[in-house]
């Protein structure tokens, strides 16, 4: 498994009705960004390989909304230099497959991903970057909502969270490094109180740097 991420399911775990979550390299919303894969192709094959059909594990991805000529310009989309005057682009993307998916699929069940920055190089709070609570009710590929990613099968349901903000906004602070944190929960909403499932997985692989306002070179 990846160093910094944990899903839940049990690869080797051999079942004809399975319900797993993982975090795929591959699969990601329309106008959005993939999650980076930074594995050893090696070490992957061995452990790294989760879900219905397997598939290589990715990290968020995080860049600036509109990259400046040093920016990467092409695969893998991950600039983790962000300078304080500029929007911030984050996209990280969840899969729950198995033929059990199709039961859970509804408005009876919910997610909420919950993005941090968590400050490593001074002593501050944990900022809150995004929350974002959705049904798992499949509707059209788009970012913040889950769909299918073949709705004659059904097998795989996918969400890409996708959230742009400035870094004044969120309380950043030019000079410092943050880790990034993505933490996914999935809810019971059809019974009073409503009842966390035993299904979740978080990120936090991925940190950050903070530079001063943008210098033209």
């Amino acid at each position: 498994m990846a160093t910094g991420m944990f899903v839940n399911p049990l690869p080797l775990l051999k079942a004809s009705k399975l319900l797993q979550f993982d975090f795929p390299a591959d699969y990601k919303a329309r106008e959005c960004l993939p999650n980076v894969n930074v594995e050893a192709p090696e070490i992957e094959e061995l452990y790294g390989k989760l879900g219905t059909p397997l598939k290589q594990q990715g990290h968020p991805c995080i860049m600036e909304t509109e990259p400046e000529a040093e920016d990467p310009s092409g695969p893998p989309y991950q600039d983790q230099i962000i300078d304080i005057d500029r929007s911030v682009t984050i996209n990280h993307t969840g899969r729950l497959s198995g033929s059990f998916i199709k039961y859970l699929a509804s408005a009876n069940f919910k997610s909420i991903v919950r993005i941090y920055a968590n400050p490593l190089t001074f002593n501050g709070p944990v900022l809150t970057l995004a929350s974002i609570d959705k049904p798992l009710t499949p509707g059209a590929n788009a970012a913040n909502t889950w769909f299918w990613e073949d709705p004659k099968t059904r097998k795989q349901l996918l969400f890409t969270a996708h959230v742009n903000f400035s870094p004044t906004s969120k309380g950043l602070k030019a000079g410092h490094t943050y880790k990034l944190i993505c933490r996914w929960e999935f809810w019971d909403v059809a019974i009073k109180p409503s009842e966390r499932m035993p299904i979740s997985g978080f990120n936090e692989a991925i940190s950050f740097d903070v530079s001063q306002k943008t210098q033209d070179l």
